[in-house]
This record gives C-alpha cells, sequence and structure tokens, in this order.
C-alpha cells in the first residue's frame, strides 16, 4: 500500500479516523489513543513504508510492518547470544512461539535478563520509536479493529512510548547532520586525538574500521542503533572518527544485481507471473521515490548511478523496497524457496558483495551462514 493511495481528500467510510501527520505529530495521535482508552489499529504510510499499530483499551499491544520485524529469539540470534546449534535444537524442540523459546533459552541458562533487556530495546526501536521521525505520512485508525500478526507483541507502557518516543527525536535532530543514516560508515582519523575517548565510547571506536556501518557495529555491540549513532556523534565531535558514505557505484550494483537475481529466480521456479509483478513494482517504486532505475524482460536498462541522491538515500530506499518484497515472499512461497531467491547470488559473489549483503540485510542469512558471519567477527576481534 503507497501513500498515492490516500492522497486523494475523499473520505473512507471503512475507517474512523484518517489524515496526514504534518501540522501535528505521532506523539499527539498517540496521546489521544492513549488517554481515550481506544481499542483499534492505527495504519501509517510513508511513501512505500508502512506499520500498524494496535491499540487494546489505551495501549499499545501489537506492531507490524511492510517489511517483516524480527523475533526475540532472532534478535538474540544476531547479537550472537544464540548459536546454530541452539537455533536448531529450538526448531526441533516442542517450542512453538517466541516466548516458549526464550524460557527455554533462560531455563538452559543460556541468556541473562540483561540479553534480553537489550534486545527489547532494538525490538522497540525497530518497531516503534524510528516511527516518531517520519513526517508527512498519512494514518488512518480503524476502531474495533485488532490486528495481531505478522509482527510482534509489545508491552510496554504507552506514555513510555511517547515520552521515549519524542525524547529520541529531539536527540536525532542533533545527531542526524552527522549520522543522517544507520548505514553511515566511519573511520578513524589520522589526526586524532592521542589520548583514549570515555570509557563508555572505546567500545565503540573500536569498532570503527573504515566498513562497518552504524546498523552493523550496534548489532556486534548489541547496543540499539539510537545508543550507537549517539556514540559516534560524540567520537565525530571529539576529533576520533569522520564519516566515510558508501560507495555510489557498489551500492547500484548491488541493488541491480540483487533485482535481476530475483527476477530470474522467480522464473526458474515457476513463478513468471509473478516475476513480471515484481518488475512492475519496482519500476513504479522507482518511479514514486524519483529514482532512475527501470527493468524490462528482467534485466536493469537505467541505473541510479547519476541519480542526485547521496549513496546513504539510495542504501535506504534499494533496503526498503528488497526488504518489502522479501516479506512479501516469504508469506507467499515455502521457506526454501524464499530464501533461495538470492541464494544463488550470495554464495556465488565476492566477499565485498556478500559482506554488503549482510550489512543491508538483502539476503537472511541463517543457519551456518550467520553462524560462521559471527564466528569470523569473533575471531577478528580477538586477533584486533
Amino acid at each position: 500500500m503507497v501513500a498515492s493511495q490516500f492522497a486523494s481528500t475523499k473520505v473512507d467510510p471503512d475507517v474512523d479516523l484518517q489524515g496526514k501527520l504534518s501540522v501535528f505529530s505521532l506523539s499527539d495521535l498517540f496521546q489521544m489513543l492513549s488517554f481515550t482508552r481506544k481499542t483499534g489499529t492505527v495504519t501509517l504510510i510513508q511513501g512505500w513504508n508502512s506499520r500498524t499499530i494496535t491499540f487494546e483499551d489505551g495501549r499499545v499491544s501489537y506492531v507490524a510492518a511492510g517489511s517483516r520485524l524480527p523475533t526475540m529469539v532472532e534478535l538474540l540470534h544476531r547479537n550472537g547470544k544464540v548459536d546454530r546449534e541452539q537455533m536448531e535444537s529450538l526448531k526441533q524442540s516442542r517450542a512453538r512461539s517466541s516466548a516458549e523459546m526464550i524460557e527455554q533459552l533462560r531455563g538452559a541458562g543460556v541468556i541473562s535478563a540483561e540479553d534480553l533487556q537489550t534486545c527489547r530495546e532494538q525490538l522497540l526501536e525497530l518497531s516503534i520509536y524510528t516511527l516518531f521521525l517520519w513526517r508527512n505520512c498519512y494514518f488512518t485508525f480503524k476502531a474495533g479493529e485488532v490486528v495481531r500478526e505478522g509482527g510482534v507483541a509489545v508491552d510496554v507502557d504507552s506514555m513510555q512510548i511517547i515520552i521515549e518516543g519524542t525524547r529520541r527525536v529531539d536527540e536525532w535532530i542533533e545527531v542526524s547532520p552527522v549520522v543522517p543514516s544507520v548505514y553511515m560508515i566511519f573511520r578513524s582519523r589520522k589526526d586524532r586525538p592521542l589520548e583514549a575517548p570515555p570509557n563508555d565510547l572505546s567500545l565503540t571506536l573500536n569498532l570503527v574500521d573504515g566498513t562497518r556501518d552504524v546498523f552493523a557495529i550496534s548489532r556486534r555491540l548489541g547496543f540499539t542503533q539510537f545508543q550507537t549513532a549517539r556514540a559516534l556523534f560524540e567520537l565525530v565531535q571529539r576529533g576520533y572518527i569522520e564519516a566515510v558514505p558508501p560507495n555510489k557505484l557498489k551500492v547500484v550494483e548491488l541493488f541491480n544485481l540483487a533485482v535481476e537475481s530475483i527476477y530470474i529466480k522467480l522464473c526458474m521456479f515457476d513463478k513468471a507471473r509473478i516475476a513480471l509483478e515484481f518488475e512492475h513494482q519496482l519500476n513504479r517504486f522507482a518511479l514514486e521515490n524519483r529514482l532512475k532505475t527501470r527493468m524490462a524482460a528482467g534485466k536493469i536498462l537505467m541505473t541510479d548511478l547519476h541519480t542526485p541522491i547521496s549513496p546513504v538515500e539510495l542504501v535506504d530506499l534499494y533496503k526498503l523496497f528488497i526488504a518489502i518484497q522479501n516479506n512479501k515472499f516469504s508469506k507467499m512461497f515455502e521457506p526454501v524457496v524464499a530464501q533461495g531467491l538470492m541464494e544463488g547470488l550470495y554464495l556465488h559473489t565476492d566477499a565485498e558483495f556478500r559482506q554488503m549483503m549482510r550489512m543491508y540485510e538483502f539476503y537472511e542469512i541463517e543457519g551456518l551462514l550467520l553462524f560462521d558471519m559471527f564466528k569470523g567477527e569473533k575471531t577478528a576481534a580477538k586477533v584486533g
């Protein structure tokens, strides 16, 4: 669902409230629904990005997105707290829900309360707190509708969400000129101060290597992206590091390879109609987001190499499109098909592109590949 569907001034009879978040903020909307103890679902649409927030008796209870949100167990896996063997054991156990799996892990002493709290903060950031940065997006509210599918449950008080979300907006305004995106990469300055930074910044500085972006560093440390961005901002201000924008040529090449790979694999899986639909969606997404990329018969004919958009903005847009498509395919196909759409590209491309595919989550790494990635990072950290 895209914003153009809500651009008309006609009133939708199927919703109880609709409008555009520009004059008033998401905090205003949340406070109104919380104070009046409403039950229903808010849908936010910003371009191709969408999010649904379910309220029950004035409390936020569930959040779902156009791109799939990770579960708590998946976050534990990403943070390196649960390895491949433990994940396989969970899949073979009788536990069906994420909550049951977490109880098994806690009972076995695999994870701590601190690990869970870190993951809860990361999940709140991914699912809700980032929404407070959305501007000029459309919204609808349908009273009585409760959506509890395709997302994650929320058990944090709504007023706490509003206060924390508003605080982060204020701080992001300060940080964003230096850290405009979680895909910004930083490197050490040659003329950096000789003395070590404060202890709370040292861990972050140790992972600044000219290849990891904000997202990768936050995942490696087990921090939220907001905490990591704030630390990187402080390190820039103190003269320790400087920004290195992503390589635009490499970003464009990776995206072109990824979408062509998806098209080819859809045809190989005898999904030619869906491949054509994918191509149409790519061209429409590009047109609506001022991109020059165009695909015809599964081949990229025009690229964004000379599009007047920064590499960081390109990464944000490309990642959004791939994430939405991956989420859609995960619901349409069996895991072996959904995972296989870009598996061949990942396994046969060079190491730099594989790293970029992991970094931008073009390819959802599971099992041995994810385990090896963390193992490699830990080995490199010890050697460093």
